[in-house]
């Protein structure tokens, strides 16, 4: 399984947030940021409208680290 390359500072969510970013895969820079959520339930949400076959989708936590995967790259 691939990750987004990234910073950590971009994959970082706020204190007690958390952050989704997306991928598209058809294009070299396409990693962006949809959001920062309160709640995993609202982050989930928001990377669920946007998940999908091409395009992976990932919720990082406040220390940086991937806690859900949804969608795929290929």
């Amino acid at each position: 399984m691939r990750y987004p390359t990234a910073s950590k500072d971009e994959l970082t969510a706020p204190k007690s947030q958390l952050r989704v970013v997306c991928v598209d895969v058809q294009n070299e820079l396409g990693l962006y940021h949809v959001g920062d959520f309160d709640t995993l339930d609202a982050a989930h949400r928001a990377a669920m409208q946007r998940a999908g076959v091409g395009s992976p989708v990932y919720i990082y936590n406040d220390i940086g680290d991937i806690i859900v995967r949804l969608g795929s790259w290929h």
